[in-house]
C-alpha cells in the first residue's frame, strides 16, 4: 500500500522507533513520538540539543520559514538556538541569480535569527519541481533546563498560543487564489490570510521564552505543525503517557481560516499549524502564564486539561464530549492530492 504525502503514519512511526536501539548515556532526551529535538550530554555546563525539519510545501518566503520552523523546535526544549546547517535542493532550470537569491535569502534569514550559517549542501536535484530545503539546528540549554514533551502531568492548563491554523492557512492564499476566488472567498479575505505569515507568523520563540521566564511552572511545550493541533495534541497526550480533554470551542481559529477551509471543505484542526504552541503548565500558574503572555502582546488561550491516561483524549461540546478526533494526513495534504 502507497503511503499518503504528510508525515509518516504514526504506528508506522512507533514500529520503527521500538526498533532503534537503545541510546548511549550521552543522549539525554532521544527520539520519540511527540519530541521535538534531540539533547545530548557533551560533558560541558549545557547541553547540545539539536532538531531537523524541512519545508517541503511550496514557499515564497523557504529561507525565513526554514529558519522558523527549526527554531520552534528548538525552543520547545528550552532551548537557545546557535548554528544552523542546511541541505538546498533547487529543481532542474533554476538559473544562476534564482539559485544566488535563495542562498542570500538563507543567510539573511540566519543572521535575523542570531543564528551562525555554519555549513550544508547545495545541489540540483532531479524530479523537483520547486526548492525544498531542510535544516538542522542545534543549540544549547543549562543543565537542569530541559523542557520535554512528556513532562506534562496530570492536572496541567493546556494553554495554546497563537491561534489555528497560520502557516496552512497562508500556503492555501498564496498558492490556491483561483480555486478560493471560485468558492467564493473575497479577495480581501484571501489577502489578509496570506498575511498570516507575516503576521502574526509562524515563529513561538518569542512565546516559548515568555512563558520560561516562569520556567519550573512549564511542565512541556510542544510545537504543531502537519496534522494540525489535534494531531499535536495526540503526540503531547503519548509523551506524557496521559490523557487529554480538550474545549472545542476554546481553541482560538482565525477567522481567515475559517473562510478558507470553509470553501474547500477542510477541517482547521487538522491543518498545517506552525505558529502555533502547545504549552502544559501547573494549573496554579496558568493565570499568570496567560496574562504574561498577553502583556507581551501575544495572544492565548487555555483549551483544556491533562487527565489520566485511562480517561482517554476527549474533545468535549456544549452537547458532549467525544473521543479526540485523528487525521490520517495533514488537511493540506489532503486537499493537494484530492484536485
Amino acid at each position: 500500500m502507497n503511503l499518503p504525502a504528510g508525515k509518516l503514519p504514526p504506528e508506522l512511526l512507533r514500529q520503527f522507533l521500538r526498533g532503534v536501539p537503545t541510546p548511549p548515556p550521552d543522549v539525554v532526551l532521544g527520539a520519540a513520538v511527540g519530541e521535538d529535538a534531540a539533547v545530548l550530554d557533551l560533558g560541558g555546563d549545557e547541553l547540545l540539543v539539536a532538531a531537523s525539519d524541512p519545508i517541503t510545501f511550496g514557499s515564497a518566503q523557504l529561507a525565513r520559514d526554514l529558519l522558523a520552523v527549526n527554531e520552534n523546535d528548538l525552543v520547545t526544549t528550552g532551548a537557545r538556538p546557535r548554528w544552523l546547517v542546511t541541505t538546498l535542493l533547487l529543481p532542474e532550470g533554476i538559473d544562476a541569480d534564482g539559485a544566488s537569491q535563495l542562498l542570500e535569502d538563507l543567510a539573511q534569514a540566519a543572521r535575523a535569527h542570531g543564528v551562525a550559517l555554519v555549513g550544508g549542501h547545495t545541489e540540483i536535484t532531479v524530479g523537483l519541481d520547486r526548492p525544498m530545503a531542510i535544516g538542522c539546528l542545534l543549540g544549547t540549554v543549562p543543565r537542569g533546563g530541559v523542557v520535554r514533551t512528556s513532562g506534562a502531568r496530570v492536572g496541567d492548563a493546556v494553554i495554546l498560543t497563537g491561534g489555528v491554523a497560520i502557516e496552512g492557512t497562508a500556503i492555501l492564499a498564496e498558492e490556491h487564489v483561483p480555486a478560493l476566488r471560485a468558492r467564493g472567498v473575497a479577495p480581501e479575505v484571501i489577502a489578509a490570510a496570506a498575511r498570516l505569515r507575516h503576521e502574526p507568523g509562524i515563529a513561538v520563540r518569542r512565546a516559548a521564552e515568555t512563558l520560561l521566564q516562569d520556567r519550573e511552572a512549564v511542565h512541556a511545550m510542544h510545537d504543531p505543525t502537519e496534522g494540525g493541533v489535534i494531531t499535536a495534541l495526540h503526540e503531547l497526550a503519548e509523551a506524557a503517557q496521559a490523557g487529554l480533554t480538550i474545549d472545542r470551542a476554546a481553541i482560538p481559529v482565525f477567522p481567515e481560516c475559517r473562510a478558507v477551509c470553509g470553501a474547500l471543505g477542510l477541517d482547521p484542526l487538522g491543518l498545517i499549524a506552525s505558529g502555533a504552541l502547545l504549552v502544559a503548565v501547573d494549573p496554579a500558574a496558568a493565570d499568570h502564564a496567560l496574562a504574561r503572555l498577553q502583556s507581551a502582546g501575544i495572544d492565548a488561550a487555555r483549551i483544556g486539561w491533562i487527565v489520566d491516561r485511562d480517561a482517554g483524549t476527549t474533545l468535549a461540546t456544549d452537547d458532549a464530549k467525544t473521543p479526540l478526533p485523528t487525521f490520517a494526513r495533514d488537511e493540506l495534504a489532503r486537499y493537494l492530492e484530492s484536485r
